[in-house]
């Protein structure tokens, strides 16, 4: 045998397999921690286990075990016998920390950690697995039920600060002076954008009971009088004029290709000429080969959607041109939310 083909082999293992298993595990403990709120716990002079057990009321034994695992998985420091937040944990995961990704944690892990136990049945029927009855859309059963509706819209908040923080830095908002977020949510986008650029104003588009926790984060970032709200499903009726760019975000994941088609040609009768439309997406790749994250997204588009998956970048830029939009640009960076942004103009 070849010598170099046989060192190949001998660096295959199922090491790489394993770690692929039991991802799971290192979800569920970082769940855990923060449902537990460890990060919450520790000061800045540090904290021993014992102490540790006394804030969380929990045993030593498992105590022990998950404090070890944050420590493993870089969550926490440990020096000596005490225990203190990594700088990851600090930024991230302590409550009332600006960009605190926790509400993404919590919602995933409360959401769809047990749907996702069912990816092969959703495979097989080409069904959702979220709500086992889809008569109502994945929205509106989250709008008629108050605690899901919390937790799926602070999830999306945090997702959402982390990716409006990257877009604000690649889309130059300054010669614009409204921006419209259709399904904006929690109204992170707009907020971010607005805080960047002091000429900008915005509208958040989305159903009532969204718009329920967005008025609260506005008020939050006392930007009320620069960020308004606007019922409204897209589907049902037009979207409001007067905005000259518009942002679709981790929205057009939700829906087939025929719908997608219908919700930006609603965007492109709504704007100026001149106007801009903005896809902030985990985008696949053309060749369809990856990236994991867009690739992995798209899988959980099966378990929460009907008709949902993350589309190419190519699939985007074909809808675009063929509802009339011009000058269509591909801007990559990273973030949690999106691999890039398609940007586009009606002439």
């Amino acid at each position: 045998m070849n010598s170099q083909i046989k060192n190949k082999i001998e660096d295959i293992s199922a090491n790489n397999l394993l770690n692929i298993a039991t991802g799971f595990w290192a979800s569920k403990a970082l769940a855990s921690a923060v449902e537990l709120e460890i990060f919450n716990i520790m000061p800045k002079q540090g904290i021993n286990i014992k102490e540790v057990t006394k804030e969380l009321e929990i045993q030593i034994r498992p105590a022990e075990m998950l404090l070890t695992a944050c420590t493993a998985l870089g969550l926490l420091t440990k020096k000596g016998e005490l225990y203190y937040n990594s700088p990851l944990s600090n930024k991230f995961l302590v409550k009332g920390e600006p960009y605190y990704f926790g509400g993404v944690i919590t919602m995933l892990d409360k959401r769809e950690y047990i749907p996702w136990s069912r990816l092969t049945e959703a495979i097989r029927t080409d069904q959702m697995q979220v709500l086992k009855d889809d008569s109502l859309g994945i929205f509106e059963s989250i709008s008629v039920n108050p605690e899901e509706q919390r937790i799926f819209t602070e999830g999306m908040h945090s997702w959402s600060i982390q990716t409006g923080k990257e877009l604000t830095k690649v889309f130059d908002f300054s010669q614009n002076t409204q921006l419209l977020d259709v399904g904006g949510c929690s109204g992170a986008y707009c907020i971010e954008a607005v805080q960047k650029y002091p000429d900008l104003h915005a509208v958040v588009f989305d159903l009532a009971p969204a718009l329920k926790i967005a008025k609260e984060k506005i008020e939050q970032a006392e930007l009320s009088h620069r960020i308004k709200t606007h019922t409204g499903d897209f589907f049902k009726e037009e979207l409001p004029k007067g905005s000259d760019v518009i942002l679709l975000s981790m929205l057009l994941q939700n829906w087939s290709p025929e719908e997608n088609h219908e919700i930006l040609q609603k965007c492109y009768n709504v704007l100026p000429e001149g106007g801009s439309i903005i896809i902030s997406e985990l985008m696949i790749d053309d060749d369809k080969t990856g990236p994991i994250s867009a690739a992995l997204m798209s899988l959980n588009m099966l378990i929460e959607t009907i008709k949902g998956r993350n589309y190419s970048w190519s699939e985007y830029e074909g809808w675009l041109k063929n509802i009339g939009f011009i000058d269509i640009q591909r801007i990559t960076f990273h973030s949690p939310g999106a691999n890039g942004i398609l940007v586009a103009r009606k002439p």
